[in-house]
C-alpha cells in the first residue's frame, strides 16, 4: 500500500488523506476519495461502473499501464481517433457504430491539455455511459470554465506528478453518495505496507533530482535494476503476449494482471 503524501498511518482512517480529500474537494466540488495510486482509483471506478467485456474509449498515447489496467478490469480499449493538434480525442472521427458499442469513455488529457471535456459529456450523457477523466497530468487544468476532473462521472488524480507527493491518488465523483462503496472496494483491494516500498518512496525523487543534477543517469538506471525497480528499458513495457492471454482470462482480476499494473509502482495498492 503506498501511502504517499498521505504519511505514515492508514489509508483508511489517517489524518493525511482526509486532508487531501477535503483540499481537492474545495477546488472540484466533488466527493473525494483517496487512493494509494492513480492507476488503483481508475480500476476501482472501472469496476463500479463497467460491466465486464464492455468497451471503452480511450487514447493509443498514453502510458500503457492505464492500458494494462483496462484489461485487468475485465474491459476491452477501443483506440480513438486523435486530433492531430493537439492529441486529444477526436469526437467527430469516432464512427456512429462505435459511439453505440461503448461502455464508457476515458480521456487522458496529456501532459495537462485538456480533452473536450464538455462534448465528450454531452456525449456519453446521450448514450447513458460513463465519462472518466485521467487527469493525472492534469490536476491544474480547466476546461469549459471547470476544473479537469469535474465533467466525469468519476476522475483520478496522481498526486505524485504535481505536488511532490512521492505516491498517492484521488478519485472523484460526481455523486457523492458512491464515496463509501468506493472506499469499501478500495479497502478490499489494498495489501500490506512494507517497510522497504515506503523508503524507496520517501528516496527516489530525491535521488532522481541527483542523478539529473550530477548526470549520473546510467549508473542510477543500474542500480534501479539491481534493486528490482525497473523493468522497461525503453517507453513501453514487455507485452509478454502468451502471459497476457491468460491473464485476461481471468479478468476481471487485478492479481492476475499484477506484473503489468505495478510496473514503475510496485506498491500501488
Amino acid at each position: 500500500m503506498a501511502i504517499g503524501e498521505a504519511g505514515p498511518g492508514s489509508v483508511r482512517s489517517g489524518v493525511q488523506p482526509r486532508r487531501l480529500e477535503e483540499t481537492l474537494r474545495a477546488r472540484l466540488g466533488r466527493e473525494c476519495v483517496y487512493m494509494p495510486s492513480c492507476r488503483l482509483g481508475l480500476y476501482v471506478a472501472l469496476r463500479h461502473w463497467c460491466p465486464p467485456g464492455g468497451r471503452v474509449l480511450m487514447s493509443p498515447v498514453n502510458d500503457d499501464v492505464i492500458f494494462f489496467v483496462v484489461l485487468a478490469a475485465g474491459l476491452r480499449p477501443v483506440q480513438a481517433p486523435l486530433n492531430p493538434f493537439d492529441a486529444s480525442i477526436d469526437i467527430d472521427a469516432v464512427p456512429a457504430d462505435v459511439w453505440g458499442s461503448l461502455s464508457a469513455v476515458l480521456t487522458t488529457n496529456l501532459y495537462g491539455n485538456p480533452d473536450p471535456a464538455p462534448r465528450l459529456r454531452a456525449r456519453c450523457a446521450s448514450l447513458g455511459i460513463p465519462l472518466f477523466e485521467d487527469a493525472a497530468h492534469a490536476i491544474g487544468s480547466e476546461v469549459g470554465g471547470r476544473p479537469v476532473g469535474a465533467w466525469g462521472d468519476a476522475s483520478v488524480f496522481s498526486l505524485s506528478k504535481h505536488v511532490d507527493a512521492k505516491a498517492g491518488g484521488m478519485l472523484a465523483v460526481a455523486d457523492p453518495d458512491l464515496a463509501d462503496v468506493l472506499r469499501a472496494a478500495r479497502d478490499e483491494l489494498l495489501v500490506p505496507r512494507r517497510a522497504r516500498s515506503e523508503l524507496t518512496y520517501a528516496v527516489r525523487p530525491y535521488a532522481e533530482a541527483a542523478v539529473r543534477g550530477l548526470g549520473l543517469r546510467r549508473a542510477a538506471w543500474a542500480t534501479l535494476g539491481l534493486l528490482g525497480l525497473t523493468e522497461r528499458e525503453g517507453i513501453r513495457m514487455p507485452l509478454r503476449p502468451s502471459e497476457l492471454s491468460r491473464a485476461a482470462d481471468a479478468a476481471p482480476d487485478l492479481g492476475a494482471h499484477h506484473t503489468w499494473v505495478r510496473v514503475d509502482m510496485h506498491d500501488y495498492r
